[in-house]
């Protein structure tokens, strides 16, 4: 989306542990932001003011029903905003294969 983004993906903390730390989830999304800060500022000749807002909207996914609502909502998104006919029209989306055929 050209206004905000939308990432849904597995927590792995019960599966890697590296000396105690379990990767909260602002962890990883304060890691995330900055990366793609740089490389969005960067890449749009940007310096000096922030690229992401302070806050993101976060959400635990409790069961496999809601986790398709949730990826459907998200591949849809460009669909609404009227950017592509069909999500796989849009070329920044990206969804693993055993999921996306569900779509």
């Amino acid at each position: 989306m050209p206004n905000h983004a939308h990432i849904v993906f597995k927590h792995l903390s019960e599966q890697i542990k590296q000396e105690d730390n379990d990767y909260p989830i602002t962890d990883i999304m304060a890691s995330f932001k900055k990366f793609t800060a740089r490389l969005c500022n960067k890449n749009l000749g940007r310096t000096g003011s922030p690229f992401w807002q302070g806050e993101s909207f976060d959400h635990v996914v409790r069961d496999s029903d809601e986790l398709q609502r949730v990826i459907y909502y998200t591949l849809q998104n460009p669909v609404k905003a009227g950017l592509a006919n069909e999500w796989r029209d849009w070329p920044h989306s990206y969804c693993r294969e055993e999921i996306s055929s569900r779509f």
